[in-house]
């Protein structure tokens, strides 16, 4: 779907405006990635219809730019008598294909792309393989050709055959996205001296039930493979990435994604960033299609609501193991921007409480304004709210209630990791023990406040968590790390604790 194009260049002609086309080239080089235009005449490009620009590389191949941002120009040049003006655009998408689109146009009917995780997450085992005693067969299969090529295979003593099922298929379900699939694409040479090899490449689609816009593709396209990384438990990179747009009156075309802001993501197995196995995983389709299907359906199904948490908690897992402050604050504020549906009650309070609580805020109402005072209406205003460490026990508590001893005293981890928290964000509080001596402390916190959001999502989403405990793990999944050193680190934390 994708050809190799990172570190080309293509020339072309390039409408800027409608009837303003002028030369230009694409360097295509990730993060760095630019499209430089120059011409006789003065343009501008700080006004661009819907951010994008069309174009036509000399190869007659059409390419679209999406979301385009002006980085220098317009600038000027010359020599002698003659000049001409230029511009730097970065755009943020280049699609590539026999066609045009623009970001408004409701024409992307499908978006399909790999991860380089693939075979681990859809490990479908019997798809490919080896026919160990080939001789029954071989003299059939070689020759099912003979009429084509005119001539008979000669068969020798030590036959072999490679095979493709043929069921492209791995699996499907239908959900908010849209229908989601995951499919073999095999691909094969004719033969010859040199040998034959059969090899995989994965797809995973989203189909949608209407056509829609690019921008509202790519949502969902970010949507699932941030699922996908939660399963897998590392950064995916997507080397592959494209569309099929749907003009009425031809078979529906694909044009290629040449995504520009995260060409390196999932580049490493660099440190312990070791490649998952098929069984360390959170879910794979190896644990059953229905649960598979399940499972990622209703994850999806409540996305809108959870978007700005699980946005937080993705943008620290895919850290792995680098950990700063900013990470563990991150971390526990997720679970402040959960929706009301995952969090707990407010706290009734006595008769008691209210009256003095409405006492004290009439008494600090009459005060002339000032900080101080607004601070204190503020912290009674938030006398009977749910606290963070009260969301975060409540998360905790759909873990403890299958596992309390895997999990023990998973609260006090969980209290202590906010009040890490409350003393890098407020300064203020005394803390439990000196974290910057201590700064192993801040990867359990963090990882225990990960662990607990990203579990108890797939616990409600319908996950079997049981099934996962009991399941021997290699580690190369972060929390399956946790789970086999929860017990060490809550002993480490006990002995921290003790010692202050």
């Amino acid at each position: 779907m994708n050809e190799d194009i990172e570190g080309s260049k293509r020339a072309g002609h390039f409408t800027i405006a409608p009837g303003k086309e002028i030369s230009g080239e694409i360097t295509f080089a990730g993060e760095k990635t630019t499209l430089y235009l120059h011409d006789k005449e003065f343009f501008s490009t700080h006004s661009l219809p819907d951010q994008a620009i069309t174009g036509v590389f000399l190869d007659l191949r059409k390419v679209s730019l999406i979301d385009c941002i002006t980085t220098s120009g317009p600038g000027s040049g010359g020599r002698g008598n003659e000049s001409y003006k230029f511009a730097h655009v970065f755009p943020h998408y280049i699609l590539l294909g026999d066609h045009h689109i623009g970001p408004k146009e409701k024409k992307v009917t499908e978006i399909s792309f790999t991860v380089n995780d693939a075979t681990a997450l859809f490990y479908d085992f019997d798809a490919f393989g080896l026919v160990i005693d080939a001789k029954p067969y071989i003299g059939q299969i070689a020759n099912a050709n003979a009429k084509i090529h005119g001539r008979k295979v000669e068969i020798g003593d030590d036959p072999q055959i490679i095979y493709f099922s043929g069921k492209r298929e791995i699996f499907s379900a239908d959900t908010v996205l849209g229908k989601v699939a995951a499919s073999h694409n095999p691909s094969h040479g004719m033969g010859g001296p040199g040998g034959i090899s059969l090899t995989n490449t994965i797809f995973i689609n989203i189909t949608f039930q209407e056509p829609v816009e690019f921008e509202t593709a790519i949502t969902r396209f970010h949507i699932l493979r941030q699922y996908l990384e939660l399963l897998l438990g590392r950064p995916q990179k997507v080397s592959k990435l494209g569309v099929a747009i749907t003009p009425a009156s031809e078979k529906l075309p694909y044009l290629s994604v040449y995504k520009t802001m995260d060409s390196d993501r999932g580049d490493s197995d660099e440190d312990d960033n070791r490649r998952p196995h098929p069984k360390d995983i959170l879910l794979g389709t190896i644990d059953g299609l229905r649960q598979f299907a399940t499972v990622l359906t209703n994850w999806l199904a409540r996305h809108q609501d959870w978007r700005s948490a699980r946005g937080r908690f993705a943008l620290g897992f895919s850290n792995l193991r680098h950990y700063d402050i900013d990470r563990l604050v991150g971390a526990a504020n997720m679970f402040d921007i959960l929706p009301e549906s995952a969090a707990p009650s407010d706290v009734q309070l006595s008769t008691e409480v209210i009256a003095a609580k409405e006492a004290s805020r009439n008494i600090f109402r009459a005060l002339p304004k000032t900080l101080e005072r607004e601070g204190i209406l503020n912290a009674l205003g938030r006398i009977g709210k749910r606290n963070l460490k009260q969301k975060i026990r409540h998360r905790s508590k759909l873990i403890t209630d299958i596992a309390a001893d895997k999990f023990p005293e998973l609260d006090l981890m969980t209290d202590e990791a906010v009040n890490c928290r409350n003393f890098y964000v407020h300064g203020n509080s005394k803390p439990s023990f000196d974290y910057d001596e201590h700064t192993e402390a801040l990867s359990l916190f963090t990882d225990t406040l990960e662990f607990v959001f990203g579990i108890s999502d797939m616990i409600e989403a319908g996950w079997d968590f049981k099934a996962w405990l009991t399941t021997p793990t290699g580690m190369s999944h972060p929390f399956g790390g946790y789970k086999v050193s929860y017990k060490q680190g809550l002993s480490t934390l006990k002995a921290l604790i003790g010692k202050s």
